[in-house]
C-alpha cells in the first residue's frame, strides 16, 4: 500500500500554513484502472477516510491501490 498523504504529492505536509479547507481522497487502481474520488472533507476527516481504505484495501490483498489526500481547489477563471 503507497501512502504519501504527509508528502507533496499526497497534498502537503503538516507544516503547510496555506493549506486548503477542502479536501478529496483519490483511489486509484492501476491494475483495473479505475480511479474514483470522495469528499470533499476537512483535512483531518479526509486523512481518516485515506486510512480506512487504505486498511480496507490492504485486507483484500489490493496492496497495489493508491489512496491519497488532494486538496480540492477551485478552478482558476
Amino acid at each position: 500500500m503507497v501512502d504519501v498523504s504527509g508528502s507533496a504529492a499526497g497534498g502537503g505536509t503538516d507544516g503547510d500554513t496555506a493549506c486548503p479547507d477542502a479536501w478529496v481522497v483519490l483511489v486509484a487502481d492501476p491494475v483495473t484502472g479505475e480511479t474514483d474520488a470522495f469528499g470533499p472533507f476537512d483535512r483531518e476527516a479526509a486523512r481518516a477516510d485515506a486510512a480506512r481504505r487504505r486498511a480496507e484495501h490492504a485486507a483484500e490483498g489490493l496492496d497495489e491501490v493508491l489512496v491519497v489526500t488532494v486538496p480540492l481547489t477551485p478552478p482558476e477563471d
